[in-house]
C-alpha cells in the first residue's frame, strides 16, 4: 500500500536536517542489516486438533500454500528478489506457461509479472497485487524522488518484512491463478503482479496505459488486495473506492461463508493499484505522479502516454490500517508505522484470515461466472 500522498513535512525536514538523517538512516541500516538473514516464518496453528478438526484436509494443504509463499517472499529479501521468488512459486505452481514479465518504465529495474488465463468470452477480469516493500526513511524519499531508482541498493536491507503489506494479497493472487488454471472459467483472469507500487503506482499505471481500448473495454472488474489477513483485524471492502455492486456481492457472499467481513474505508491519505483501473488519463497520471514522486514526476514515465480510461474496481484490505505511528513516521522519516517498518512483521500474519480472504474471492468470482454480465451492474 502506498501512503506517501502528501510528503510537504518530510521534504522540509529533509532540507534542515538531511546529513543528520541520513547517517541515521544509514546507521538504522547496517543494524537491521544483522537480522535480516534468518528464516522467518508464520507462527503456524495448523497442527493443533481444534483446526484439524475445523477444517478438511485439501483447506488445510490451502492454508499451508498460503504459508509458503508469503514466507518465501518475505526470506527472499530485497524487491528484486522477491519477484524472483514469485517466478519460483508460479514453477511450483506449474504457470509458467501461462506467465510473462513486464517492463515497467525506464528507470525501473523491477517488472510486473503478469499470469494470463484465458476463458471463452471476450471479458476480463484482473486480480492484482503488489510485491515490492518499502520502509520510510531519507534514503527512501530520495529513491522516491527519483522514482525509485535506488529501491534495488535499500530494499534488500529494510526493517519491514513487507508480509502484510503485500507478500499476503500476493500469496491469495497466486493460489488463485492455480486454482482457476484447473477449471473451467467463462471469463478470462488475469492476474497481475505488480513492480513498483510503493514508488507512485507506477506498476499498475504502466500496465493500465499500454492496454488497448478494446482490451480495457473488455475488462468486466478488477480486484485488489492490498494488506490482507492481519491478525486481531478484520479483512475489509474499502467501500469509498469500490464499486457499490461489487461490495454488496462480497458482503452476501461471505454470509453466505460465514466468513467475517468488515466494512472498511480507504485512508485519505492512502490509496493502490485499483486507482489507475477505477479512472485514469494523462491529467490523472501526472497528477498521481506529482502526488507521490513529487520532483521525479518530471523525469518521463510510460505511464503519461496513456488515454483517458475507466472501469470497476473492488478493493480488499484489513481495517483500520493506519495508525498514529504512521503519522509520526512519516513525518519524521522512521520506519515506525503499522506499514512501511519494522511492524510489518510476518508474526502478524494470520493464516485463517488469509484463508478465509482466498475462499472469499474465490466464491465472488465464481458467483459472477453465473451472472449475466450485462446486468451484473445493474442488479447487485
Amino acid at each position: 500500500m502506498n501512503s506517501s500522498c502528501n510528503h510537504l513535512e518530510e521534504f522540509i525536514l529533509i532540507n534542515f536536517n538531511f546529513f543528520y538523517m541520513t547517517k541515521t538512516s544509514c546507521l538504522i541500516i547496517l543494524i537491521l542489516c544483522c537480522f535480516s538473514c534468518s528464516n522467518k516464518l508464520v507462527p503456524s496453528n495448523l497442527n493443533k486438533s481444534s483446526i484439524k478438526t475445523s477444517f478438511t484436509k485439501n483447506q488445510l494443504e490451502t492454508m499451508k500454500s498460503l504459508n509458503f509463499t508469503v514466507e518465501q517472499i518475505v526470506n527472499a529479501g530485497g524487491n528484486i528478489k522477491r519477484g524472483k521468488s514469485i517466478i519460483n512459486r508460479i514453477k511450483d505452481f506449474e504457470l509458467s506457461n501461462y506467465t510473462s514479465l513486464e517492463n515497467i518504465d525506464w528507470l525501473s529495474s523491477q517488472k510486473n509479472i503478469l499470469i494470463n488465463l484465458e476463458g471463452t468470452s471476450s471479458k476480463i477480469v484482473y486480480l492484482v497485487a503488489h510485491y515490492d516493500k518499502v520502509d520510510t526513511n531519507p534514503l527512501v524519499l530520495i529513491s522516491t524522488l527519483l522514482n525509485g531508482v535506488l529501491d534495488p541498493l535499500l530494499s534488500w536491507s529494510y526493517s519491514s518484512d513487507g508480509a502484510l503489506d503485500n507478500a499476503t494479497g500476493v500469496a491469495i493472487s497466486l493460489q488463485l491463478a492455480k486454482t482457476i488454471s484447473g477449471e473451467n472459467f467463462k471469463h478470462s483472469y488475469r492476474i497481475l503482479l505488480v513492480g513498483s507500487e510503493e514508488s507512485g503506482l507506477r506498476g499498475s499505471r504502466s500496465h493500465v496505459a499500454k492496454l488497448s481500448d478494446s482490451t480495457f473495454n473488455n475488462i468486466l472488474y478488477t480486484i485488489n488486495t492490498d494488506v490482507i489477513g492481519v491478525k486481531n483485524k478484520k479483512n475489509c471492502i474499502s467501500t469509498n473506492v469500490s464499486n457499490s455492486k461489487l461490495s454488496s456481492l462480497s458482503f452476501q457472499v461471505a454470509k453466505d461463508l460465514g466468513i467475517e467481513l468488515g466494512n472498511g474505508k480507504m485512508p485519505s491519505l492512502a490509496c493502490s493499484d485499483y486507482a489507475p483501473f477505477k479512472k485514469t488519463s494523462f491529467i490523472k497520471d501526472l497528477g498521481r505522479s506529482l502526488q507521490f514522486n513529487f520532483v521525479g514526476a518530471l523525469l518521463p514515465q510510460r505511464s503519461y502516454f496513456t488515454k483517458k480510461k475507466q472501469s470497476e474496481v473492488i478493493n480488499f484490505s484489513s481495517c483500520e490500517l493506519i495508525d498514529i505511528g504512521n503519522y509520526i513516521g512519516g513525518t519524521l522519516l522512521i520506519p515506525v508505522g503499522s506499514i512501511h517498518g519494522f511492524r510489518d512483521n510476518i508474526k502478524l500474519v494470520d493464516e485463517i484470515k488469509l484463508y478465509e480472504q482466498y475462499l472469499l474471492i474465490y466464491n465472488f468470482i465464481k458467483r459472477i461466472e453465473i451472472l449475466d454480465e450485462t446486468d451484473l451492474f445493474k442488479n447487485y
